[in-house]
Parts: structure tokens; sequence; C-alpha cells
């Protein structure tokens, strides 16, 4: 395996000949997206927040309670989209994109990527857009771990005091929230590695678009639950996620924005230790039990970490992407759990 140690330096001469000798590929434009994607957007609207931009959408009867939905690693919060009027039907809900995600600024420079720091772009942008409090908030993948080092600074009482009152019920779904569980795919661990900016760049490159592009379809359909029979809507899906990930080149940057993962593994003992001591807010975890990448030894940890939190565990016979996969039972789920 001592090649491996010359990988860099070979994909490396590859990109820097392609980048030569070859066409760059053209950023993606609003226009250039699905009629839906582009909807999706026009529904939303920019936030400046700490100099940053962050898209946000909010939804239903602005006067009831509200949901927060944060989204996941590598995708955006349209990944809620088939879910969002389900919810909103009952409640106030905001989604939003993380930086590096979605619609939202994709700094490529002067920015970490950590989970601290997306924490608190979200903190700063809830306070932002006047939330007072939530009736839950929910997480999925990445934003589990965003929502978990929010959580950790609230037992601490390390938060401004407007947060408070606001923290009411929790719903944790699919993610890797106990590192050593994780079931990694070959893309994340070459993106975390040292060959991850060269693999990124090729991305860039009109002539080996196509291959990354394939690559990444894989990688993605892998993930769904070996179950869901509707082929043609998990294609649409896997295109769209890929469609928004090229807005602002941000599918250049994944060897940056998956840094949240080393993350994960430093911060895992403080996170748990703050979960076990909020016996004040009501956490689910709702899981899709054919997840590849975060499996159900995940959530049976947890459920054993933090008994004296939890108030509920239930599993769907879907892969990572429960909203995605069965959007009415994953929101009916949420609903009724808020109903307790």
């Amino acid at each position: 395996m001592y090649w491996l140690g010359s990988l860099p330096v070979f994909l490396y001469v590859i990109v820097i000949f392609f980048k030569t000798y070859s066409t760059t590929v053209p950023e993606i434009t609003l226009e250039d997206m699905d009629l839906d994607v582009q909807d999706w957007f026009s529904r939303g609207k920019m936030y400046e927040v700490l100099g940053r931009q962050m898209f946000a959408l909010e939804e239903g009867d602005l006067s009831k309670e509200t949901i927060i939905l944060i989204h996941g690693f590598p995708t955006s919060s349209f990944d809620y989209q088939r879910s969002i009027g389900l919810l909103s039907a009952h409640y106030r809900v905001v989604t939003f994109d993380h930086l590096g995600f979605g619609f939202s600024e994709k700094p490529v420079s002067n920015y970490t990527y950590s989970l601290v720091d997306q924490a608190e772009q979200a903190l700063n942008l809830w306070r932002i857009m006047g939330i007072e409090s939530v009736a839950a908030i929910v997480s999925h993948d990445m934003g589990d771990s965003v929502l978990t080092e929010i959580l950790s600074r609230y037992e601490r009482k390390l938060l401004p005091d407007y947060f408070d009152n606001f923290f009411n019920k929790i719903v944790f779904t699919n993610g890797g929230m106990k590192y050593d569980l994780i079931n990694f795919r070959l893309s994340q661990s070459v993106l975390m590695s040292r060959v991850g900016p060269y693999l990124t760049s090729l991305g860039s490159i009109q002539e080996l678009a196509g291959v990354m592009d394939g690559f990444s379809v894989k990688q993605l359909g892998s993930i769904w639950s070996s179950k869901y029979n509707d082929f043609d809507q998990k294609q649409e899906d896997i295109k769209k996620i890929q469609m928004i990930n090229r807005y602002k080149n941000g599918n250049l940057l994944t060897h940056l924005t998956i840094g949240y993962l080393h993350d994960r593994s430093r911060f895992e003992m403080r996170w748990m230790k703050s979960l076990e001591n909020l016996n004040s807010i009501q956490t689910f975890l709702l899981w899709g039990n054919e997840d590849a990448v975060a499996p159900m030894s995940i959530p049976l940890a947890l459920k054993e970490n933090i008994k004296d939190t939890l108030v509920e565990f239930r599993t769907m016979e879907t892969g990572h992407f429960p909203m995605l996969e069965d959007p009415e039972t994953w929101a009916n789920n949420v609903l009724n759990f808020l109903k307790k």
C-alpha cells in the first residue's frame, strides 16, 4: 500500500494537466435548476448573519409554535421540500442552509466549516428571525451534531439569556452521533484524507465532471433503503442534491465542509455528557433502520447513554433519508411526538 503516499502528487499532476489543457465546468445558476428548486429559493430569503449570507425559509401560520428543521451533509434544506407542507399545516416551520451548503454563502477562505461555527451561525440566524421559543428542533445527519453542540452550550449555561426558554422538544434523525459506529462511505474517507482537495478539484474539469457525477450518484444511491422501490424518484432526488451542491461551486468545497466529522470525534464525550443532563428537554430518536452510514447501533447506543432524557425511540422502514423516502410517515411521527 506504499503507493498511497504518492496519490496526492499523482492527483495534483492530473489536476494541473487538465486545468491547463481542458475546459472549466461553468458555474450553475438558479435558472439552470429544476422549477421546484427555483420555487424553493423564491419561497425563502437571504439573511446577513455574522457578516455571511444565509438562506432560510419559513412557512405556515407565523402566530403558531415553531418547528426548526436542520439539514445534514452534503445536502440542504431542500431535503424537507416534500415534508414541510405536512408540518406547516400545524406549525410555523423554519429551515435554512448551513454556510457552504444550498443557497447560503460558500466561503472559500476565512471560514473553518467547523460545527462550532455552524452552531454559532444557526443561533444568530434564529435570533435575527425573531424565534423566541420552539415546539421542537428536528435535525438530520450533520445537523444532529450542530444541534448537539448548541444543546451542550445550553446545558453548560453558555448561551445568551435570549435562549433561556428557547428549547422544548428535540428530534434526532439518522446521523453519526457515535463516531466509532459510523459506516464511512468511500467518498467520505477520501474527502477527509490528503487526497480530498485534489478529488474535489476534478469536479471543475469538463472532461472529468461526468465521472465525478457518476461516482457521486453511486455513493448517494447506496444510502437509500434497499426496499425503496421508486427508482425514478430516487434518481430525481439525487439529481437535485447534485444540482444544488453545484450552486456557487459548493461541490468544489466538500473537502472543507466534511471537516465537521473531525469535530464529531473531538467533541463526542462533551456532547454525550450534556445530553445526559438535559432532563428538561424531551428527546425523540427517529431512525431509518436501513441506513448504511448511520446504522441502528447508533440510536441504540444513544438510547442507553441518554436514557434519563430519552422519551421515545422509533424506527422507519427507510435508509438514510427518511424525510425523502417516506415524507408522510416521517412528518406524522414528528407531529405525533409533539402532541405528547
